[in-house]
């Protein structure tokens, strides 16, 4: 399975006031190039730290707040450092997001953060919308790796604690590509499944181009409303309404118990280089008695879905089925596509 793309500080994206408030954005190419340097190599320092899987090394540099509740940080240590083993790293992307100003709000609470970014004062902007965020200088820096089998990339968010010293509020590595394939060509695939009439196949394609195109989950861009826009236009009519725990998409097949689906992604294919896989989220009521009953439930669903909507068979391998469990628990399978 594939590690988490945006794994996030609890304590930067909780629930927040509703309240939001527009502050100032400093792209890389406005920015002094002594403070461009400066960010740059404290961000490759916290990289090759996660690439060490040096979490005490991490955490000693992080603002006091998050060293404190360092579990997520830690998760993604833990998660990316085997991908990241020798790497090197380059600046790819910097921004400085400064809300210094930003007033407390009526609950007593941090106030959630809008910052605009405008590119050489184009029509290209980059939008970060990051909730509950106390007041302060921040810097986002996006760095990719090099020398690694697979291209990473490590996001970052620094917050300036002293003149010329950045501590870390935010880490969140991810894989740039998934199935050999990076997030560019995944929209173009997309646009030829929508072409073709096979607006399944499409909706999956668009929704891995997104993940692997969205450097962090509180960033969007004029691309990525492109990208949003034509899967919207392309989404099946099933889907009109969204996807997602409270919508899901409930299959009734001829034989069998409704199948009601959550999420429907691209996953890489174990040990098949350049093989995708369909990851689907189904709910189910609770927990069977014994594991092949739960096997079965889970084949029955990659059934309904492939039965309903033949065309998936054409884009992937098989097919993961992760049937969530009321109180948070799982029970995973994959089925090959030739047993469906």
């Amino acid at each position: 399975m594939r590690v988490c793309s945006s794994l996030l500080v609890a304590g930067l994206l909780a629930a927040a006031p509703v309240t939001v408030t527009a502050e100032s954005c400093i792209t890389q190419s406005q920015m002094a190039p002594a403070e461009r340097a400066m960010l740059g190599e404290t961000a490759t320092e916290f990289a090759m730290l996660t690439a060490a899987g040096n979490a005490e090394g991490v955490r000693a540099r992080t603002m006091p707040a998050y060293a404190q509740n360092f579990g997520g940080i830690q998760d993604a240590i833990r998660a990316a450092s085997s991908h990241l083993q020798g790497a090197s790293f380059v600046p790819q992307t910097l921004w400085i997001l400064d809300n210094s100003g930003a007033k407390i709000g009526a609950d007593g609470g941090a106030q959630d953060a809008q910052f605009l970014c405008t590119l050489n004062r184009g029509v290209h902007e980059t939008t970060f919308l990051i909730p509950a965020l106390p007041a302060g200088r921040y810097a986002l820096v996006v760095l990719d790796s090099a020398g690694t089998a697979e291209p990473w990339q490590v996001a970052m968010l620094l917050r300036q604690s002293a003149p010329g010293t950045w501590q870390l509020g935010g880490l969140f590595p991810r894989a740039t590509t998934a199935g050999g394939h990076d997030g560019l060509w995944y929209w173009r695939t997309a646009r030829d499944y929508a072409a073709r009439k096979q607006p399944w196949n499409a909706y999956v394609y668009y929704t891995e181009a997104e993940q692997l195109l969205r450097p962090v989950a509180f960033a969007n861009s004029t691309n990525l409303d492109t990208l949003l826009g034509e899967q919207g236009k392309a989404a099946p009519a099933a889907l009109s309404g969204g996807l997602g725990p409270q919508q899901p998409l409930v299959l009734a097949p001829a034989q069998g118990d409704e199948v009601r689906v959550t999420s429907l992604k691209a996953e890489n294919a174990p040990d098949r280089s350049g093989s995708l896989d369909l990851l689907a989220h189904v709910q189910v009521s609770g927990p069977l008695a014994d594991p092949i009953a739960s096997r079965a439930r889970n084949a029955h669903a990659a059934k309904a879905l492939l039965a309903a909507y033949p065309e998936l068979r054409s884009a992937f391998h098989g097919v993961w089925i992760v049937a969530d469990l009321p109180g948070g628990g799982t029970y995973i399978s994959e089925e090959p596509m030739t047993a469906l």
